[in-house]
């Protein structure tokens, strides 16, 4: 059953709010976190990690926790706890640096912490991504999507500018206390602001374990043929990420206000693409756009191949912006398409295990891949992956229709 119209827009406003405060939090942690981790110590292999982590953990979280979460009578209160407990690990960051006792070993802690923290915040997003569907109806998806992450990079943006002067102008342990400190309070605010959603009755949820489950899922073409174009695309876009921060740090020696730039850069061509990408959803189909938007992320990767310098870098984070905001909106939207109804929560914990392990393995190849050349070898097979795997989700939408000995059917 669809919300109504009163209530989708009630859900507007909180799914709004609550990105922003979420977008404040994150913007403050994320962009100077693998700094830190350099700056206490950290090698190759734990920058590889740090990207891996959330996918990992997002793998594993679906894996173990979907059927958990299937069998909750309240999954929206217990959403809200996971992201509760998601949020605290902010403060075991900030006591991570207060208690630091030499190289290495508090990067080993901080590394922990970060797998810890990526376990609930994965099954909490789960969860709440196979809710929205009793939140907003087809119709209203994309535009509330569209408007959440364009809070999210409005607000983040001014936020990580902030952090970046801050941070700069007091880059020790101390610094990066505050910043650890104040994100945790916008987290608990954002979690307060989510207990807010009216979500409407119950998803139907068919009885089974992963045994079950799995193979009637892949009985489903579109969704199937969805999820492997994923797993490719994941792979090569998530093998850049570790590369690229390596790069920034040890080889441009980017600071903290230039990671901030990057951040802003990249947020603000977000913002100016948002409305572009869901102006032209309604009139193309979510699957085509989506082909489009993974084809154009293959540019950044190529950027990097060049070895670009700490302006160069600039123009990474511009194709990113512009190209990203299309990929963030429309996976999402097309993720809710191809999921069936009875098996929504199972069949989006399926699509995170499967495409978050294959961008961990992305991440940690990225790093491997620089033990046998430069940042262009990595690079340059990022690119290659990534267009496959755009040429993957072009491929997914050609089951929607076909025509069987003269007559049309869905498939």
């Amino acid at each position: 059953m669809d919300p109504d119209s009163g209530t989708e827009q009630y859900n507007q406003k909180v799914n709004t709010w609550n990105g922003i405060f979420k977008a404040m939090a994150l913007r403050l942690v994320n962009p100077f976190l693998g700094i830190n981790l350099i700056r206490l110590g950290a090698p190759n292999i734990d920058l590889g990690i740090l990207d891996a982590v959330p996918s990992i953990a997002g793998g594993v979280a679906a894996l173990l926790g979907t059927p958990w979460l299937s069998r909750r009578r309240d999954p929206h209160r217990t959403t809200m706890r996971l992201f509760l407990l998601a949020r605290g690990f902010y403060l075991v960051f900030a006591l991570i640096d207060v208690l630091d006792r030499g190289p290495g070993v508090a990067a080993t802690w901080m590394l922990l912490a970060i797998v810890a923290m990526d376990m609930p915040s994965a099954l909490a997003t789960l969860s709440w991504q196979s809710m929205t569907t009793q939140m907003f109806s087809a119709r209203t998806r994309v535009t509330a999507v569209m408007w959440r992450q364009w809070g999210m990079n409005l607000v983040g943006l001014v936020t990580v500018i902030i952090g970046g002067v801050a941070i700069s102008s007091d880059p020790s342990v101390h610094g990066y206390i505050v910043l650890y400190t104040v994100a945790a309070i916008f987290g608990f605010v954002e979690v307060t602001i989510y207990r807010k959603f009216r979500v409407i009755g119950m998803a139907p949820v068919m009885p089974g374990n992963w045994m079950e489950v799995v193979p009637r899922l892949m009985k489903q073409t579109p969704f199937r043929r969805f999820v492997i174009a994923g797993v490719m695309f994941y792979f090569g876009w998530l093998m850049l990420w570790p590369v690229a921060l390596r790069y920034q740090v040890s080889d441009v020696h980017a600071t903290n206000g230039w990671m901030a730039i990057y951040s802003a850069t990249n947020a603000i061509c977000t913002m100016i693409a948002l409305p572009i990408w869901r102006k032209m959803s309604q009139k193309s189909s979510a699957g085509q756009l989506l082909a489009v938007a993974a084809g154009l992320m293959a540019i950044t990767p190529f950027i990097y191949s060049f070895s670009p310098s700490l302006q160069g870098i600039i123009l990474a984070n511009i194709t990113g912006g512009l190209a990203g905001a299309g990929l963030n909106l429309l996976l999402f939207v097309r993720l809710m398409e191809v999921v069936p109804e009875g098996d929504r929560l199972l069949a989006v914990g399926a699509n995170t295990a499967m495409t978050g392990l294959a961008g961990a393995a992305g991440a940690l190849s990225g790093v491997a891949l620089l033990a046998f050349g430069p940042v262009a070898l990595p690079s340059a097979i990022s690119t290659g992956v990534r267009i496959l795997g755009a040429g993957l989700f072009f491929w997914s939408i050609q089951v929607q229709r076909r025509h069987w000995m003269g007559r049309q059917v869905s498939s």
